[in-house]
């Protein structure tokens, strides 16, 4: 352990089903950070182990792999939704910066993150586990009940993770507490998932957002709500049909339409009397970072748009940025002191970079009295005077950078008291309940306040998007890289968070994904995620796409009853496995084929040397290897 002189630590054996120790560190004296962050905490692989009460087969299984480090899997957990979720093997690295455009890399890493000078430092934050096989190892972070953040430094090469929090200007006491960490052994994916759930308790926050996914008055026992995948809550959202270019015509024209044609949101949802969000995302607004609306496109207002979706028996939605402020906004130039700035007399802090607005953005101080003002009434109107229930709050990342904070407190502290500010509202004057939906969020500090939540990137209608992959920029609006965040964030759905992946596709028209592509997201979508939401136009579906529809929602409803998980094989290779043991597969999200061969996983193997499958992306099958498409999902039921 490291600063002894300042820092008590307090060890204690984690309760059943956890096999572990809890550290709770704590000041030793009055101090102030002089600095954006301080170490708190440095252990070797093999002190890990003992900490975790790691014995036997599993204890034998990663001292061998410490003496072999390429072969251990690494979860560096990531700073917020849009930061790499997956794992790393060998030498895999992130890109440790943007090209051209440095402002993206804010997008992805934390403020004034500085890991150990050396390539090998990986950086990892809240959760963050090593891997062998089905042995998990995992230091995890309860930094959402006030606590700062901590970061992370992974070393494969030198068998090393150091810690430190992220709190520039807090001013510490005498016992307060620095951080709580957690190390634990959990021998299997799904006893992995149970020790996170008893970890972080989140049954209370899950039940919040029941409305979302029954209808009202639903008789289903408690202990079914929330196993399998039955009553995934469900939506349409414009974004990924209209980008920023919507109108009150547009929106009400694919309102009308969804239950109109044989979509998937109707078969799923509105045939069986489900509840479902329709959701109105950026391109409503004059300007972001002023929140009036844009008359010329919606000329009867919000509030006649959310009278019309209620009618229509779905919960209107609407999507906000709270934090952020563009220079074309009345904000930046009528309230300047209100943007957050290095210095008391220096400029604006960039926040990121987006080629639909302004490009570069810009973050609200959110220590001060009259922003917290300003952005409470912003969600009292969304709410009261529009007719909102479901409010996505996206970028949110942008409260959390360090700068002059016009009141004293680390960015944690004000990040903490605005997300409760922005979420207390659980209710309509009416008595209509309200549902919050995080996005691009610091995923160790938002959960208590943003339990329904995107835990990847955003998607994309192809494979990739080349311009910002050639520049570095590991958070890109990607098809490929939200499936490796789905992935790779499994862990995290119902236990941490009811995680949203992102839309499907199953449309033709305005979409480069093969039928192979948009199968494989709307699966692991399902599988692996806790929301399904959809984007197409229902009424330019042609003959495929509803032909592709009708087998998907069969297959989600041979699926419904089970939860899956995933475990590596290769790189964008996993073998799907479910808690029944009823389904088994192989996800291939690679541009390669993969060769399975006999030795390799002998289960698996023998369950996928069939013709009896579920769906079926094998090349070739001989006595002793399989061979699986590119970008597909191989599924078979037991």
């Amino acid at each position: 352990m490291l600063n002894t002189n300042i820092i008590h630590t307090e060890t204690k054996i984690l309760p059943q089903p956890l096999c572990g120790s809890v550290f709770r560190l704590s000041a030793q004296a009055d101090h102030s950070s002089c600095r954006a962050s301080f170490p708190i905490a440095e252990w070797n692989f093999s002190e890990l182990l003992d900490l975790a009460k790691v014995s036997g087969t599993g204890k034998a299984a990663f001292s061998a792999a410490f003496q072999q480090p390429e072969s251990l899997a690494i979860h560096p957990g990531g700073w917020q939704s849009w930061s790499a979720g997956w794992e790393l093997v060998g030498l895999e690295q992130l890109p440790k910066k943007v090209a051209l455009l440095p402002e993206l890399a804010k997008m992805t890493k934390r403020d004034k993150e500085d890991p150990p000078k050396g390539k090998p430092w990986i950086s990892g934050h809240f959760i963050i586990y090593l891997r062998i096989d089905e042995f998990f190892l995992c230091i995890a972070s309860k930094e959402g009940d006030g606590l700062a953040p901590v970061t992370f430094y992974i070393n494969r090469k030198l068998r090393q993770i150091r810690a430190e929090v992220f709190a520039p200007t807090k001013v510490w006491r005498q016992g307060e507490t620095l951080a709580e960490l957690n190390i634990f052994f959990a021998p299997g994916f799904f006893t992995f998932k149970d020790a996170l759930k008893a970890l972080y308790q989140q049954e209370k926050a899950f039940r919040t957002l029941d409305f979302l996914s029954l209808h009202e008055g639903s008789t289903e026992p408690e202990q079914c709500k929330h196993t399998g995948k039955q009553n995934l809550p469900g939506g349409y959202e414009s974004w990924y049909n209209h980008y920023t270019n919507i109108n009150e015509g547009l929106i009400l024209e694919d309102l009308d339409a969804l239950s109109k044609t044989d979509n998937l949101l109707k078969l799923r949802y509105l045939d069986r009397k489900r509840p479902l969000v329709f959701q109105i995302d950026d391109g409503w607004q004059r300007c972001v970072g002023d929140w009036e609306i844009n008359e010329e496109r919606f000329p009867r207002g919000l509030s006649y748009i959310a009278k019309r979706i209620e009618e229509s028996a779905f919960i209107p939605g609407l999507w906000l940025a709270p934090f952020l402020v563009t220079r074309r906004s009345k904000v930046f130039s009528e309230h300047p002191e209100w943007l957050l700035c290095e210095t008391h007399e220096g400029k604006p802090i960039v926040a990121g970079f987006n080629p639909l607005w302004d490009k570069r953005y810009y973050c609200l101080d959110i220590s001060r009295n009259d922003v917290q003002a300003y952005l409470r009434s912003l969600i009292d109107r969304a709410i009261d005077e529009w007719g909102f229930r479901y409010l996505k709050l996206d970028f949110l990342y942008t409260g959390l950078f360090a700068g002059a904070f016009a009141e004293q407190g680390a960015p944690h502290e004000h990040y903490q008291k605005m997300c409760t500010l922005l979420t207390e509202r659980t209710a309509t004057a009416a008595n209509l309940p309200v549902a919050y939906l995080g996005c691009g969020l610091p995923l160790g500090l938002s959960y208590r306040s943003f339990p329904l939540s995107r835990t990847g990137t955003d998607t994309r209608e192809e494979w990739d998007w080349n311009a910002p992959r050639l520049l570095g920029h590991v958070g890109r609006p990607s098809a490929w890289i939200n499936l490796r965040d789905t992935i790779g964030r499994t862990h995290l759905d119902g236990t941490v968070y009811i995680s949203d992946p992102d839309v499907i596709f199953l449309r033709s028209k305005n979409c480069t994904l093969s039928e192979c592509e948009k199968e494989l997201i709307a699966l692991l979508n399902f599988l692996l995620a806790g929301q399904i939401m959809f984007s197409d136009d229902p009424l330019n579906l042609d003959d495929r796409d509803l032909a592709l529809t009708r087998r998907i929602n069969s297959l989600y409803e041979t699926l419904e009853n089970d939860e899956y998980g995933t475990v590596r094989l290769a790189q964008d290779v996993f073998r799907l496995q479910s808690r029944s043991g009823n389904i088994c597969g192989l996800i291939n999200i690679s541009g390669r084929k993969f060769k399975l061969r006999q030795g390799a996983d002998v289960k698996l193997f023998q369950a996928l040397s069939t013709d009896k499958l579920l769906v079926d992306h094998r090349l070739k099958w001989t006595a002793d290897s399989l061979t699986f498409a590119p970008h597909s999902i191989t599924l078979r039921q037991m």
